[in-house]
């Protein structure tokens, strides 16, 4: 054992020294490095952005109106009284609802909240659809195969319809089934769509309005024939001349027996009348009378024809104090009777007579130009003239 023990032992005191002084080194250079914070500032930057997130998502929240907020299908509201019309390339749409479309897409613009119409009731309203779709008692949708067949509002507001008809720049035309009754509409030729405004189906004077599609029924045969008859004469008038006429005081002239009222008599053409008036008619017909056909100036004058030659001209509320110096200056045979509404200027050469009433709507005066009625005949004054139709 005696190789273990050692022969000196050595001083290590400036090795302790060393080793103090290189761990103070460290220390030192240690404190000097820059920190490694960078995972710190992520976690930062995310928890930001998160917080900015959240507050814009409840800032769009508290805008947006909740799902409890939204209209259902069976809660959109739509005017029924006014629904709006529109047209491309020839289709006719209500509310953006044309005919053939399916029950799926009704109910997708105007909701759940209808009712059907039974069978019973169908048949009795004459109509051949499956299924009829009945909106509040204002609306119906009638239906054959899931096909949307037709469409009837059954309470228009009249004025917005009037304004609707006057702006309307496609054909239209007006059809009279009584006196004081008519029909207003519009027609496509390229896909047949009729669209209707009339109080002739109210029991209750509202206006109805229809879309429906024209076959060869009454509808597309009046249809067909009055869009033709405007279209050659607007092929021989393809420049619309502009008037001045004041209706409300027509000049009146007469001629070798032949009674003129604006410059227009009977037996003239088409084309007679749309030089004097201009090309701004409406075509109508009637099934009261023995025209063919009338052209319509602004709901106040019309001139009926048959085989294209006037046979009847009516100007509506005429100036009364304009008529009666008119009637007062005339020096040709006239009736008038004391207390009696209409009075009578008689051309004996022609046989034309021109009738002045206030027998009329809202009183108004009118003037009529054609051949006497017998109404005429009755006068007491024409016992001593010759009746030709006697």
């Amino acid at each position: 054992m005696d190789k273990f023990i050692p022969t000196e032992v050595k001083d290590v005191t400036e090795s302790k020294k060393r080793v103090m002084r290189n761990v103070e080194n460290e220390i030192q250079n240690r404190s000097k490095r820059p920190k490694h914070n960078w995972r710190y500032a992520v976690i930062a930057a995310l928890v930001t952005m998160s917080a900015m997130l959240f507050v814009l998502t409840e800032v769009l929240t508290e805008n947006e109106p909740s799902v409890a907020e939204q209209p259902s299908p069976a809660e959109i509201d739509i005017d029924l009284s006014k629904p709006i019309f529109s047209e491309e390339q020839g289709v006719f749409y209500l509310e953006g609802i044309t005919l053939g479309d399916s029950q799926s897409k009704v109910i997708e613009v105007f909701g759940e909240n209808f009712t059907i119409v039974q069978e019973d009731d169908r048949e009795e309203d004459g109509s051949e659809a499956d299924v009829v779709m009945n909106y509040r008692g204002q609306t119906k949708f009638y239906f054959i195969e899931d096909k949307l067949d037709s469409i009837v509002f059954m309470n228009v507001d009249e004025d917005y319809f009037d304004k609707l008809f006057n702006d309307y720049g496609g054909f239209k035309f007006i059809f009279h089934w009584y006196l004081d009754n008519d029909n207003r509409l519009f027609y496509s030729k390229e896909t047949s769509h009729i669209l209707r405004a009339s109080t002739t189906m109210s029991m209750d004077g509202n206006l109805y309005l229809s879309l429906f599609r024209a076959g060869q029924d009454h509808w597309g045969q009046k249809a067909e024939y009055l869009y033709k008859t405007q279209q050659n004469l607007k092929n021989q008038h393809p420049s619309p001349t502009n008037t001045d006429m004041d209706f409300a005081k027509p000049t009146f002239s007469e001629k070798e027996g032949y009674l003129y009222l604006l410059g227009v008599t009977i037996g003239d053409s088409p084309s007679k009348v749309i030089e004097r008036l201009g090309a701004n008619f409406i075509i109508e017909q009637s099934d009261i009378s023995e025209s063919d056909f009338y052209l319509d100036y602004g709901g106040v004058a019309s001139f009926g024809f048959n085989h294209d030659k006037v046979n009847s001209i009516t100007v509506r509320k005429v100036d009364k104090n304009y008529f009666d110096e008119l009637f007062n200056d005339y020096d040709g045979f006239k009736i008038s009777h004391e207390g009696d509404s209409d009075r009578f200027i008689y051309a004996e050469e022609t046989y034309q007579v021109m009738k002045a009433s206030t027998q009329t709507p809202k009183k108004d005066l009118y003037l009529y130009i054609g051949y006497p009625g017998p109404e005429f005949w009755e006068n007491p004054e024409m016992k001593d003239i010759a009746n030709p139709w006697k």
